[in-house]
């Protein structure tokens, strides 16, 4: 289910699929489970994801990823 399509906010716990370094990237899509609540930059108009990637501890530092990347929610992790 594409990002647009999904039923509500992004969430912390739901699966995401997203494009690692940017939307222009060559390098294949990443997956992983929100972290926590997006943040939007009003400076820069936007909105950011806290992601851990797939086989990631818990305790790992979550990666900042532009809302606009993420291509894939779903509702499980």
């Amino acid at each position: 289910m594409a990002q647009d399509d999904f039923p509500g906010p992004i969430a912390a716990g739901l699966a995401v699929t997203y494009r690692s370094g940017g939307c222009r990237s060559r390098l294949p899509c990443r997956r992983g489970v929100v972290a926590g609540g997006a943040v939007f930059d009003r400076y820069t108009d936007i909105t950011w994801v806290p992601v851990r990637g797939d086989g990631r501890a818990l305790d790992t530092e979550p990666e900042w990823v532009r809302a606009e990347n993420i291509i894939e929610v779903s509702a499980g992790a």
